[in-house]
């Protein structure tokens, strides 16, 4: 039987400041990696036995992969579950970071090459093709969602994710717009 913890897993959007316009910070998985080799993905993991609920997951994956305290961090709102077609279920949290923060970020280099800013006014139904369909475990069709962000393809379940929260009605676009508070960090 799988623990219940090792299916569940969180991700943070996380809304910050970067030269001058309002983004969501992405990760480009190193190529080396055993799982989601090269991948451009979210901040965020599996929740472990000491995370008191999945927002402490997705704040503890950002802390551990880009440097960003959960201090620095505002969750301003949780999405609805998703599920892959391998049967992880994945519950995503939108928040701001602060520009001190923003502007300190450390990524871990075992688990991210490189920091990709998508910027916030580009997110719109425009942006996300099709890039195949997939079946599920129950034989359901699902279409997989790609877009290209600085040379690099972002698809899948990061894809998926950031429709929902912009798009899909779109319960993160009133917090993209406004500025993140100041705060030590």
């Amino acid at each position: 039987m799988v623990s219940r913890s090792r299916s569940e897993f969180a991700v943070l959007v996380p809304l910050l400041d970067h030269e001058g316009e309002r983004c969501v910070l992405l990760t480009k998985r190193p190529e080396n990696m055993v799982r989601y080799a090269g991948q451009v993905s979210l901040p965020g993991g599996a929740r472990e036995p000491g995370d008191s609920d999945l927002k402490a997951t997705a704040l503890r994956e950002t802390h551990e992969e880009v440097g960003v305290p959960p201090t620095a961090v505002n969750v301003v709102a949780e999405l609805d579950w998703h599920e892959t077609t391998i049967g992880h279920r994945i519950k995503p949290f939108v928040a701001t970071v602060t520009t001190v923060a923003a502007q300190r970020l450390v990524p871990d280099p075992r688990e991210v090459e490189r920091l990709l800013y998508l910027r916030v006014a580009t997110i719109n139904d425009d942006l996300f093709k099709t890039r195949s369909f997939r079946s599920d475990r129950d034989d359901r069709q699902h279409t997989v969602l790609t877009f290209d962000l600085d040379g690099f393809e972002v698809w899948g379940l990061t894809a998926r994710i950031l429709r929902s929260a912009f798009v899909d009605p779109g319960p993160a676009r009133g917090y993209a717009e406004s500025p993140p508070e100041d705060g030590a960090a």
